[in-house]
């Protein structure tokens, strides 16, 4: 007789907090926030460029603007950035002409998914001729997407890849709309007990070769009102490549679950948990699955994965 590994997973609870079509983020003041303009030494020393894929110069050389008045000696543009967390734009200028100068151009900013991130400006100190500036700015932006940021005045463009955090289990994730998902822990077992209609405890064992997973689920709504959480079936678990659906087993007590009319709207602070089972493969240890969470709004959509 297989040896059985006896479960317990915590109730679910509602406890007495995000926002239905919040729109992603955008650049301070316009783009010109947290601008930080240095003035270098005339050498138009250069740190090199980073970014995605640039358009305009066919990134070879040095861009200028039409007239030829000024450079971009360099930029520091991130490839890849997580979701949601605070990254820099920043471009270094030079002054070509023979007289002070100040350099302005327009940011324009689109996304290869919805979300919206409203275009801005560069607008420099004055720089004299022959010296460089650089100019920097810090952003965020809350979706899954490919955002190109085209300056405008060089006629060039810097692509940002947004990609979803990885975390471990325990960690808490905050979508845009202000729903904190927390995964507490994943507890595998081929056998569980539930309680049938009458009162009576009954036992279930797992198929040959087969097991659950159990994983537990927090989600909180952080929203300053009241907002749907999400259903159980947007969790999947990982397992060798594959991603599964919650299964449908006789345990309830203590399950993720909404009620039972289908309504999920909770007040600002009320958070639901409770466990999701899934059935693996019996060799799969809980070190080989990870579980993620996808969801969306009218702006774009999000994902989050937690392992282990």
């Amino acid at each position: 007789m297989r040896r059985r590994r006896f479960l317990t997973v915590s109730g679910t609870a509602f406890v007495g907090g995000a926002l239905a079509g919040c729109t992603g983020s955008e650049p301070k003041d316009g783009g010109n926030g947290n601008s930080s303009p240095t003035k270098k030494d005339g050498t138009g020393e250069t740190t090199g460029e980073s970014g995605g894929g640039n358009a305009g110069d066919g990134n070879s050389g040095e861009a200028t603007t039409a007239d030829g008045q000024f450079s971009l000696v360099s930029s520091n543009v991130p490839k890849e950035v997580v979701l949601s967390e605070e990254f820099t734009l920043e471009f270094t200028i030079k002054n070509n002409g023979d007289s002070v100068e100040t350099f302005e151009s327009p940011i324009e900013v689109n996304g290869s998914e919805g979300g919206s991130q409203q275009s801005g400006s560069i607008q420099t100190d004055e720089i004299p001729p022959g010296e460089t500036t650089t100019w920097s700015t810090s952003l965020t932006y809350p979706y899954v997407s490919t955002v190109n940021y085209l300056v405008g005045a060089f006629e060039k463009s810097f692509s940002v890849k947004f990609v979803a955090p990885t975390l471990s289990v325990g960690e808490t994730f905050v979508s845009p709309n202000e729903v904190a998902i927390t995964i507490r822990d994943i507890v595998l077992t081929d056998h569980y007990r539930y309680e049938t209609g009458d009162g009576r405890m009954e036992d279930v064992e797992s198929d040959d070769n087969r097991q659950w997973a159990f994983v537990t689920v927090n989600a909180e709504n952080r929203f300053r009102m009241r907002q749907a959480l999400p259903k159980g079936e947007t969790f999947t678990l990982i397992a060798g490549g594959r991603k599964l659906k919650p299964s449908d087993i006789a345990k309830q007590e203590g399950k993720y679950e909404l009620d039972r009319f289908g309504s999920r709207d909770v007040a600002s602070g009320e958070s639901l948990a409770g466990w999701l089972a899934y059935e693996i493969p019996a060799d799969r240890s809980a070190s080989d699955l990870a579980v993620e969470w996808r969801a969306s709004d009218g702006s774009g959509s999000w994902s989050a994965q937690w392992s282990p």
